[in-house]
This record gives C-alpha cells, sequence and structure tokens, in this order.
C-alpha cells in the first residue's frame, strides 16, 4: 500500500523535443542547484530546467500520489508556467511527461493563513514512476501520519516559500499527494480531509524519506 508513516511528528507535460522552446527559468535554483550542497546517493543529482507550458496529460481529476522527477521550480509571482501569488508550482516530470503541482504559500484572498511542518517518514510502498490513485494511496494526517493542526506552525508565505525551496534544493525523486484539477495538474497539496490529504515527500528511494504538511487557519483536526 502506498501509506506514508510519520517517523518524527510533532498545481503532464509532453518531453520536449529538440525543436521545442523552453520558457525561461522563474526562480534562481531552476538551473542550477549549488554544488556544494550534499546530494543524497539514494536520490542521485538533481536534474533542473526551464520550466514549461505545454505539459502532459496522463493525470484524473482524483485524489492520488504522482512519484516522478523534480525539473523546475516556479516561485510565486512569475509570469509563464502557471505561476501565480498564491502558489509555489512544482514540475515534475514522470513517465516521459511533464506535470504542473500546485502548492499553496498563501490564502487565495493574499492573506498569510497557511500553517506548515517537515518531519521525517517512513514510505509504505516504494517509489514508483507514474500517477498512483485508489485506495492504496488515501492519506490522513492525524491517523495515518499521527499529524494534527496544532503541530503545524502559522506561516508567513515568505517564510513557507523558502522552506520549500530548501527542501527542494538538492531534490530528484519525489513523491506529491494532491487531488488533480485536470490531465496536466494537481493541487490541494494541503489538509483536505477523507484520507485526501496532500503533501510532499522527498528522498523517496531513502529508509527515511522528507515530507511537508499543509494545512489552513481555519482547519481543525
Amino acid at each position: 500500500m502506498f501509506l506514508v508513516v510519520a517517523a518524527g511528528a510533532g498545481a503532464g507535460v509532453a518531453c520536449r523535443s529538440s525543436s521545442e522552446t523552453p520558457d525561461a527559468p522563474h526562480s534562481d535554483i531552476d538551473a542550477q542547484v549549488d554544488a556544494r550542497q550534499v546530494v543524497d546517493p539514494d536520490d542521485g543529482a538533481p536534474m533542473r530546467g526551464p520550466c514549461l507550458n505545454n505539459l502532459g496529460t496522463g493525470l484524473t481529476t482524483e485524489f492520488g500520489r504522482l512519484d516522478g522527477y523534480l525539473v523546475s521550480i516556479v516561485q510565486p509571482g512569475a509570469h509563464g508556467c502557471n505561476g501565480d501569488q498564491n502558489h509555489v508550482h512544482l514540475q515534475v516530470r514522470a513517465l516521459n511527461e511533464t506535470y504542473d503541482i500546485a502548492v499553496n504559500v498563501g490564502g487565495e484572498s493574499g492573506s498569510d493563513d497557511v500553517h506548515t511542518l517537515a518531519a521525517d517518514v517512513t514510505l509504505g510502498a516504494p517509489w514508483t514512476e507514474g500517477w498512483h490513485t485508489g485506495n492504496t494511496v488515501l492519506n490522513d494526517y492525524p491517523s495515518t501520519e499521527k499529524v494534527h493542526s496544532t503541530d503545524l506552525p502559522l506561516e508567513t508565505r515568505a517564510t513557507i516559500t523558502s522552506e520549500i525551496s530548501a527542501d527542494l534544493a538538492t531534490a530528484n525523486h519525489i513523491s506529491v499527494f494532491a487531488t488533480g484539477y485536470g490531465t496536466d495538474g494537481a493541487h490541494l497539496v494541503h489538509r483536505e480531509g477523507n484520507g485526501h490529504d496532500g503533501m510532499i515527500v522527498t528522498r523517496p528511494l531513502s529508509t527515511v524519506s522528507h515530507a511537508r504538511y499543509f494545512s489552513f487557519s481555519d482547519q481543525t483536526f
């Protein structure tokens, strides 16, 4: 089963052809990763490139887990590549297509009302490239993660953006629990309830992986 157990808790793109012109990078960590940072030998060296506007068609509009390779990060306020003020957009390549994952760093009203927590976790099933749905990927913060709303501190969007960037600075393989908004991307990477809680998991090939949880100020669980 695609279960994730906490071990210390307290928005597809066709593969670009050589003739396709990519969009310009939208963050200082899109193009390259600081070589001085330690790369997890299980994860491998990160593969970054310019973000793309042509996305794949392999997702469904249901809750699932996307296992793939992080290839680009679009910071809040960027133009193009689905950039907007309230999300960090991750571009994840899986089975030769790239998908958009929209991660809230602030409320839609422009307020700073997102809570977040990072913790070590153990994936209950191996990372398998692709989009996985069904009962085997159900994820619930309080029951499967043992994480509650009081564990997640409120942070500003600037701080959350910085923390996500730090989490992903050397990430290669990635798993994202989210709900598809279409065939080309997913969102709701936060507490939703009913087994549909989204989160970002890095180092998914390691014995101990790293998860980041998200919720909003009006959510109690």
